[in-house]
């Protein structure tokens, strides 16, 4: 045989045992799974470990433990496979690792059930989380329907309330009754687009609300005891809220949305239904029969 000819064929013949060994289930090490497991994801480390989580929850897995500080998570099927997660800091970008459990003598890398294209399909949902994120959208008012508007949510502002603020960013809108009052209670809504986060707490954006409405600023806190209970979209109630030794009574309402990127918000503080000067349950139900919502889940 030709030398040629016998150095193709060797050639050949090595392709075909390292791809048959490749294709099949492989016995891999630790070092070696910690290796193939890892992405480099382009984004802050908040961003990326929050993205990571949700692309876990949108593959099928629950996330049962969740460390920021460490850059942990613990993601499971039900099956009881999954994996245990890190993101760490490597230079401008995060390093994501997601090593499959439980351990076993062999893996299966390729194909569509593969881990391969099981970690491919997080890494892909993962960046068009972070791409998402990186223009979030802006809310619009058009004043002559006294709508305000983002991307998939419209809702109707009471047409006798004076005053609509928008912050800096546009992503906040601050809807008030009355433009003059300047103490007591001012009926107040609150309208938010953020990026979506695993996990939110509703409670504090309502007191930003209610910061607003009770022109305390930032001094308010919200009971220990008392948390949010949701039906569907909405949760609503009544509160005292710390104001340093002062208990202020308020009735509250949020409605959430949340779509694969964004979290939509709206938030009210109004007076007691029984006074009539600051309650705004008929305007608030109003907005919610009003409220067009596409694409948006309760939280």
């Amino acid at each position: 045989m030709p030398s040629g000819l016998l150095v193709r064929s060797v050639v050949s013949i090595s392709v075909l045992v390292v791809t048959a060994c490749v294709s099949g289930p492989r016995a891999l090490s630790r070092d070696q799974l910690e290796a193939l497991s890892t992405r480099q994801l382009s984004g802050d480390f908040d961003e990326v470990f929050d993205a990571t989580w949700l692309s876990l929850e949108h593959e099928g897995l629950r996330v049962s433990e969740a460390d920021r500080v460490a850059g942990t998570l613990r993601a499971r099927r039900e099956d009881g496979t999954g994996y245990d997660v890190s993101v760490t800091a490597a230079e401008r970008t995060q390093r994501v690792r997601l090593v499959p459990v439980p351990d076993r003598a062999t893996w299966v890398l390729d194909g569509d059930d593969g881990e391969t294209a099981r970690w491919d399909a997080i890494e892909l949902h993962t960046t068009a989380l972070l791409a998402a994120w990186r223009e979030l959208p802006e809310w619009e008012h058009l004043a002559e329907k006294n709508l305000v508007t983002v991307p998939g949510l419209s809702a109707r502002l009471p047409e006798t309330w004076e005053k609509l603020e928008p912050s800096v960013s546009r992503r906040v809108l601050t809807a008030q009754r009355s433009r003059t009052q300047r103490r007591g209670l001012n009926p107040t809504w609150r309208f938010e687009v953020k990026r979506r986060t695993p996990r939110d707490d509703h409670r504090p954006f309502l007191l930003e609300t209610a910061g607003a409405a009770l022109f305390a600023g930032s001094r308010l806190t919200w009971p220990d005891d008392t948390r949010l209970v949701f039906a569907g979209h909405v949760a609503q109630g009544r509160v005292r809220l710390g104001d340093g030794e002062i208990a202020r009574p308020v009735a509250y309402a949020v409605w959430v949305g949340a779509s694969g990127a964004f979290t939509v918000r709206i938030a009210a503080i109004c007076g007691p239904p029984a006074d009539t000067e600051t309650a705004c349950a008929a305007e608030w139900r109003a907005l919610l029969e009003r409220l067009v919502a596409r694409g948006v889940a309760p939280p």
